[in-house]
């Protein structure tokens, strides 16, 4: 069963990797953070990391193909020749405290070239679900996967923190989060992580670092 569940994710990025194309694109009931400093000029573009959204028939076909319950993109690229490794993790609180790291994966990429970011979230079973954090580039794709818990809530929702973001050496980045509420009652997502931890039961953050590499 669990090695039918990661085949299934593993096919729902390639066919996401497939399926997109630079068009301008909408995601409806995605939130997307429209603070100051999340848009980058177009002369800063080439240093961004942006989330890159779907369609919903897109999103459906993925769902459908492999089962995801979740996908998230995201592009970037650098220009500096140093810079040629993302490390990437989830943070995991609980009543708004710091409570894990899950599994964390690192890889290099190529400067100059847009490189692609996927996270995905499908159920392995009644009690677990499987994340995936890949990076595709030029020269390969890398991956890496954990695992949380099902817990019981009454609400659950998920959604992209950054549009687009400046890439500054050795600054986390959070790209995309999941909360979970276990009381029923009226709910507001921001896009913003601190917030977010303090609104709700749990809360689980991905983030990334774009470091050097000797």
């Amino acid at each position: 069963m669990k090695i039918k569940s990661i085949l299934a994710c593993l096919f729902a990025l390639a066919f996401a990797a497939g399926i997109w194309n630079d068009a301008p694109k909408k995601q409806p009931m995605k939130p997307v953070n429209t603070s100051a400093g999340s848009h980058a000029s177009a002369n800063e573009q080439a240093n961004t990391i942006s989330y890159v959204p779907m369609t919903d028939d897109e999103y459906a076909s993925i769902r459908s193909a492999a089962g995801t319950e979740s996908l998230f993109i995201y592009k970037f690229q650098t220009d500096d020749e140093t810079m040629t490794r993302v490390d990437c993790w989830v943070e995991h609180y609980v009543n708004g405290e710091f409570k894990e790291e899950l599994a964390s994966m690192g890889t290099t990429f190529r400067p100059k070239h847009e490189n692609k970011l996927y996270w995905s979230m499908t159920g392995v079973n009644d009690k677990e679900q499987m994340w995936i954090v890949s990076v595709r580039g030029k020269d390969g794709f890398s991956s890496g996967k954990g695992t949380i818990a099902k817990e019981a809530s009454a609400s659950s929702q998920w959604g992209p923190i950054i549009g687009s973001h400046k890439i500054v050496p050795e600054e986390p980045v959070t790209l995309g989060v999941i909360v979970r509420k276990k009381e029923q009652g009226p709910t507001s997502f921001v896009p913003d992580p601190e917030k977010l931890i303090k609104a709700y039961d749990e809360v689980y953050l991905l983030k990334c670092r774009f470091n050097a590499s000797f």
